[in-house]
């Protein structure tokens, strides 16, 4: 069985600022990556700033698109509770660089994963 992963919008960003590969995560087992619709339209609503931020939230829009990132449909209104309701229901572990939601996963027992020195990632069980 796959390991399936839903990846927040902070993650995304640094994925890329920091080019870290999804082969990176887990090397020997295969990974699903997932993302919520609210993800898609954080970014998108980034996107059309014309900053650095903008152009990244173009880059993973394209990132989703093109290398087969399944889009989930959002169960809540905010994105923080969303993921939670996400990752209990549909057993993800979430990939998030957010300190505050980590707790939040945490304290609901959701595993999570993060960047550690902008290129090291940590699976936190």
């Amino acid at each position: 069985m796959a390991v399936k992963i839903l990846l927040d919008t902070n993650f995304l960003l640094d994925m890329i600022r920091f080019k870290i590969n999804f082969e990176d995560f887990y090397p020997d087992e295969k990974i699903e990556f997932f993302v919520s619709s609210s993800t898609i339209n954080e970014l998108k609503s980034i996107s059309n700033k014309k900053t650095k931020e903008g152009r990244l939230a173009l880059v993973a829009l394209k990132m989703i698109e093109n290398d087969g990132i399944k889009v989930v449909d959002s169960m809540k209104d905010r994105v923080d509770e969303d993921l939670i309701e996400l990752a209990k229901n549909k057993n993800f572990i979430v990939a998030t660089n957010d300190k505050d939601l980590r707790k939040k996963l945490k304290i609901n027992n959701i595993k999570t994963i993060c960047l550690k020195y902008k290129k090291r990632i940590e699976v936190v069980e």
